[in-house]
């Protein structure tokens, strides 16, 4: 796999697995998560607490904070390695 498509996959992964509710059918990069696939703040933190957990990934907190996260292409360009957030 290459590394863009990694990512993706694993928030794909993460929703089968960990999200039963999110509507999975409306997927995409462009999905927005509440309005597409009823992904809410709650969900959204759940989300990505597992792709840390299980897939070495993390969106660095000032980010969340900072940048609103409305569709897919938002998490997947806010995502990093857990490596790179503890020496970044």
């Amino acid at each position: 796999m290459t590394a863009p498509t990694l990512p993706l996959d694993a928030i794909a992964r993460v929703m089968r697995q960990h999200l039963p509710a999110a509507r999975l059918e409306h997927f995409a990069t462009d999905a927005r998560l509440n309005e597409d696939l009823a992904i809410d703040s709650i969900m959204l933190l759940q989300l990505i607490v597992h792709l840390e957990l299980e897939h070495g990934l993390c969106v660095p907190e000032e980010a969340l904070l900072e940048q609103g996260l409305a569709t897919v292409a938002d998490l997947l360009a806010l995502l990093r390695p857990v490596s790179a957030e503890v020496s970044g």
